[in-house]
């Protein structure tokens, strides 16, 4: 709503056109859902309204992120208590641990949150990175059981999936990398881009997946100049730009964010819709 309240049938509405699209789960209060901004109150509300609408029809992960680990802990617990299937943790922001401390605040969360975690390493929003120092400690947590690798860092993520090869599973958070990563072996893309283009996104994974490699790249290469342009920055704002432009209008960011001028919305929405014909030309093809 204008006064930043949650508009929970517009919630609802995007819900619905995510699993319409063909999604396999919905991440609840990510860095995308604008966890940052909202009360804990809000967060816990979102959790079980998303619960009550999804319904079982894909897999539920609870964004637990929290400064403290007490607070993640807490949501962890709520998540668990509602039926989620697992729970998104990434470093905490500001405080800045070291690895020692980074391991232990997963630990914590895992054992006693109790629901199977889904670590998520994006130095660029949360200050720290997930490091092999903090990774070889929580490794073989039964509860841990992927990461969201978000560095953009390929080299990283080859060296990643070597080293924890049957033990944390690597899961694509680099957008525009997606491609790379499939070719060789990944089989999950966690992507804050396919809250605009749910469809093209699960089919271009459903290509890959089906082992359709020139296909598939011919499908990722029509969504690049869209993700680029959402990964140059304003990721947010032009999420919810995105969205009202195809009738889903999930209204605006809020604040310290501010929503895109005329001129920016005016170019990304150029570039979405050329990505969207594109991307039914390779697929057509």
């Amino acid at each position: 709503h204008a006064d930043e309240t949650i508009n929970e049938s517009r919630y609802a509405e995007l819900l619905e056109y995510q699993l319409a699209g063909g999604v396999a789960g919905v991440v609840v209060a990510g860095t995308t859902g604008e966890y940052y901004a909202l009360t804990a109150d809000e967060r816990n509300a979102q959790f079980a309204l998303a619960r009550d609408i999804v319904k079982g029809r894909a897999q539920l992960i609870a964004g637990c992120n929290a400064g403290a680990t007490r607070d993640a802990i807490g949501f962890a617990a709520l998540a668990r208590e509602l039926g989620y299937d697992a729970i998104m943790l990434a470093g905490p922001p500001t405080s800045l641990p070291n690895q020692r401390e980074l391991a232990a605040h997963v630990q914590a969360v895992a054992t006693e949150g109790g629901l199977p975690v889904v670590l998520y390493n994006y130095p660029a929003r949360a200050g720290i990175e997930f490091g092999f120092e903090s990774l070889d400690a929580i490794a073989d947590l039964p509860e841990v059981i992927a990461i969201k690798e978000s560095s953009g860092d390929f080299s990283r993520f080859l060296a990643m999936k070597q080293r924890y090869e049957g033990r944390i599973t690597v899961m694509c958070g680099s957008d525009d990398q997606c491609f790379d990563y499939m070719a060789w072996g990944v089989r999950s893309w966690l992507a804050g881009t396919a809250n605009v283009l749910p469809a093209q996104h699960a089919g271009f994974v459903n290509t890959m997946l089906a082992g359709n490699i020139d296909l598939g790249r011919a499908q990722y290469a029509a969504l690049l100049p869209w993700i680029q342009h959402m990964e140059a920055g304003s990721y947010n704002q032009k999420v919810k730009a995105g969205l009202k432009h195809l009738g889903v209008d999930c209204g605006g960011v809020r604040r310290p964010l501010l929503s895109l001028p005329d001129d920016a919305r005016a170019e990304l929405l150029a570039v979405l819709d050329a990505s969207i014909a594109a991307y039914a030309a390779a697929s057509a093809a």
